[in-house]
């Protein structure tokens, strides 16, 4: 494992997800997660029934692979199933395999397969389930969520649902996600900000076939009740349906679950449409960097020389962005690249340390168990001693090739484990 005390010129991309699993209590929607599913209502035209939309988000190194020729081959099953009152309503279920040119591929973070299905149902409440089923290990990734669809029925002006976007781009082919002359392809996780700085979203308005007036859209962005943007646009109708396309950039935004709303008016009319939906922004660098410097420099303690702490906090607020830029250009191993691996590396592990180590207000890379996950990344292997008998729940930590291991006891029986001295480890500097 990479350690940052040190200069390195390589780095070894850690398999997060399968860490996080093994960690007690690791719930938490802000957490970055291998299988999602998300769906969205729009009126269906021939009928009272409603048009939805599931959509399903699988990354590739949830799935195990077998050596298929030259290459890397897995199989997967999905299975959607729709509920209602405990009961199934509907389902369907769809095979397929993906191939992967080396092995390094498998365990890519950043390798996914999007795809959608398309029911028709009455106004209800139901539940969405959604299964990934590895076909070769036979493990399984179970996603819920609450379906709850209101009647559209012969009603006019009504909208659809929210649909968050991914990539919003002008079709060229058929796609089961072209509309509108467009190529939608949902956000299904709906998170927004790590490596997508700028939310989308598509909604539809339906408005009697003769309606030509211009609508009216009021935005806004809030967090915990309280408003963080608001915006209003104006765009003409499109007579009986009318989509729309919308960006906001994020990237600024701190971490967080957030709750966009959007009310469409008619200038002069009595049009009053409202349709809310909540979206996450998940940690972001830039998002530190720009509203917290403070933090953003204090998150460099693993790495940085006191030298230079003292000068990126010497840095005039005209001069942050750019001085911590430089500092990280200083440090990249490839400069030559588009891509800063060793910031890409830090990053995952202090974005990683906060959303598992954290402990009662106190950030998850200021813990003991986030320092050395910061230095020196995911442990080779874990011993866990929770329930020993006349002793206090503890955690061995071993690092194989750099030869060190780390003890982590719970004195206070409350999840906050404390490093324990003296250990095989050269970071007391750090602290």
């Amino acid at each position: 494992m990479t350690k940052f005390a040190v200069p390195v010129l390589l780095i070894m991309i850690i398999s997060v997800s399968a860490f996080a699993q093994n960690q007690p209590g690791f719930d938490d929607k802000l957490a970055p997660h291998s299988f999602y599913i998300d769906f969205v209502p729009f009126k269906d035209s021939l009928s009272d029934s409603i048009v939805v939309e599931v959509y399903f988000k699988a990354f590739s190194s949830a799935l195990s692979y077998e050596k298929w020729g030259e290459k890397f081959k897995s199989s997967y099953e999905i299975n959607i199933v729709i509920n209602k009152k405990r009961k199934q309503v509907t389902g369907i279920t769809r095979d397929g395999d993906l191939f992967a040119d080396n092995y390094k591929m498998t365990r890519s973070k950043k390798d996914f397969i999007i795809d959608k299905f398309v029911f028709k149902l009455l106004p209800d409440n139901y539940e969405l389930v959604g299964r990934l089923v590895d076909s070769h290990s036979g493990n399984q990734l179970t996603a819920k969520t609450d379906m709850k669809l209101k009647n559209f029925g012969k009603k006019t002006p009504f909208m659809s649902g929210i649909q968050f976007l991914r990539e919003s781009e002008m079709s060229t082919e058929k796609s089961q996600f072209a509309r509108d002359g467009l190529d939608l392809i949902p956000s299904v996780s709906k998170a927004f900000g790590y490596d997508e700085p700028e939310m989308k979203i598509y909604y539809q308005v339906y408005n009697l076939e003769d309606f030509q007036k211009d609508y009216l859209v009021y935005y806004e962005i809030l967090i915990n009740d309280k408003s963080y943007f608001s915006d209003t646009t104006l765009f003409p109708s499109n007579g009986a349906v009318t989509g729309r396309v919308e960006r906001f950039d994020v990237e600024s935004l701190l971490p967080g679950i957030y709750e966009l709303t959007i009310n469409v008016q008619s200038p002069g009319g009595k049009l009053d449409l409202k349709e809310e939906s909540v979206f996450i922004v998940e940690w972001s660098i830039m998002g530190i960097v720009k509203n917290d410097f403070k933090t953003a420099v204090e998150q460099l303690r693993y790495i940085a020389s006191g030298e230079e702490m003292k000068a990126l906090k010497k840095a005039s607020e005209g001069k942050r962005l750019e001085l911590w830029l430089l500092f990280w250009e200083s440090k990249d191993p490839s400069p030559g690249s588009p891509d800063n691996e060793l910031r890409e590396e830090y990053y995952q592990r202090v974005r990683y340390s906060d959303l598992n180590f954290g402990h009662f207000g106190r950030d998850g890379w200021k813990t003991d168990m986030g320092m050395v996950y910061v230095t020196y990344g995911s442990p080779d292997e874990i011993e866990r001693h929770p329930f020993d008998v006349n002793t206090k729940p503890y955690q061995i930590w071993f690092y194989y090739e750099q030869k060190r291991r780390f003890v982590f006891v719970d004195f206070n029986g409350y999840g906050d484990y404390d490093l324990q001295y003296p250990y095989d480890g050269d970071i007391g500097r750090a602290r």
